[in-house]
């Protein structure tokens, strides 16, 4: 290597060095909204069995476990000031405050609200926020994972924080995500152990996303949305998406249906996927059923379209629901998981500048509701 090679590789690294050294943290970068987030899924919790599911309440789930309720708690006034080495597992908090989640840390004694209408809590220059004045609230708590969860897939649910966080499970980074009012999830399979655990998160009051948060309403902080633990198969119904109307007479409804299904690990094997819809007066009708297989680390989707006779169509005055029933089962016919949601059925179009629900007019009043 000459040496003008040999500067150049120098100077290079002189000015990669410095870029990384430069480099925007994820809070205030566009291009970053979560690290290791999962992807975003429908509203739904998975049971072991169809009449848990149809329940559908998940605190009688042996696999559910909240995190809802008093955790530690620091507050620091900027990123600078936050307690160093807070996440990891040995570290001593028995001097820290408590705090109740889900909740603002400024209804609970720590800074002030915030009401703003048209402006910014802090002078704008996106996607930079104030490092001086950019309060973070440090989170820590244990949790215990029993031997029955043994084997199977164990994810950490965030329902809302804002306004963008970090998580670390026993000293381990987790992941980081931003998005106050969408949930966060994270698969901890690999982080946590049976027995006793502790979760640590860092929230940030601002960020780059502040600037798309910047509505009408009052600027609170914190992990305000509940908080839970969840263990799943290894091979799972992931996401589904149901889109449903009525024909062209309004009468008859029509139900298009798509189910991912993921195997994170089992034996390559054949595996049943059923579903039911049962109205108010819980009469069954069999949509689907189908056997597919399955293999190690993969994805499958199903698709399929189904009518129904003579459905009782949704209208805001008379909302009309159905339980839609997913389950999947092995090779054995032992069902591994059970899922329902409550579903509608309408047509909305706009003809001649009129809103149609179920082929007649309709008016909208809205209201304005802080949350």
């Amino acid at each position: 290597m000459n040496k003008y090679s040999s500067l150049f590789f120098t100077f290079l690294f002189i000015f990669l060095a410095g870029c990384n050294k430069n480099q925007p943290a994820e809070w205030e970068d566009p291009t970053i909204l979560q690290l290791n987030r999962e992807p975003a899924r429908a509203h739904f919790f998975p049971f072991e069995s169809e009449k848990l599911a149809l329940q559908n309440d998940r605190t009688q789930s042996q696999y559910f476990q909240s995190l809802n309720g008093n955790w530690k708690f620091n507050f620091s006034p900027n990123p600078n000031d936050r307690p160093e080495n807070f996440h990891k597992a040995n570290y001593d908090d028995s001097d820290w405050s408590e705090i109740i989640v889900p909740g603002h840390w400024e209804l609970q004694g720590w800074s002030v609200p915030i009401y703003l209408d048209e402006e910014y809590p802090f002078p704008p220059n996106p996607p930079f926020v104030p490092h001086d004045y950019n309060a973070v609230g440090s989170y820590r708590k244990s949790f215990t994972i029993p031997d029955s969860w043994d084997g199977r897939h164990i994810f950490l649910h965030f329902g809302g924080v804002r306004s963008a966080f970090y998580v670390w499970i026993n000293g381990d980074f987790v992941g980081y995500s931003q998005g106050s009012k969408t949930p966060a999830e994270f698969d901890i399979t690999d982080f946590v152990q049976i027995g006793e655990n502790n979760v640590s998160v860092a929230v940030y009051r601002f960020s780059d996303g502040s600037y798309l948060e910047g509505q009408d309403t009052w600027r609170v902080s914190g992990i305000e949305r509940e908080v839970f633990i969840y263990a799943r198969s290894k091979t799972r119904i992931s996401d589904f998406f149901a889109i449903t109307s009525l024909d062209s007479t309004f009468k008859n409804g029509i139900i298009s249906l798509k189910i991912d299904v993921e195997n994170k690990g089992e034996p390559n094997q054949p595996y049943e996927i059923r579903v039911k819809l049962t109205d108010s007066s819980r009469r069954k009708q069999e949509l689907y059923d189908s056997t597919f297989v399955t293999t190690i680390d993969s994805s499958n989707s199903i698709r399929f379209d189904s009518e129904i006779n003579r459905v009782k169509s949704w209208t805001a005055e008379e909302p009309n629901l159905y339980t839609l029933g997913l389950t999947i089962s092995d090779s054995t016919g032992r069902l591994i998981e059970a899922i329902s949601q409550k579903v509608g059925f309408k047509k909305v179009e706009v003809k001649n500048g009129n809103l149609l629900v179920n082929g007649k007019a309709i008016m909208i009043r809205g209201v304005n509701r802080h949350e």
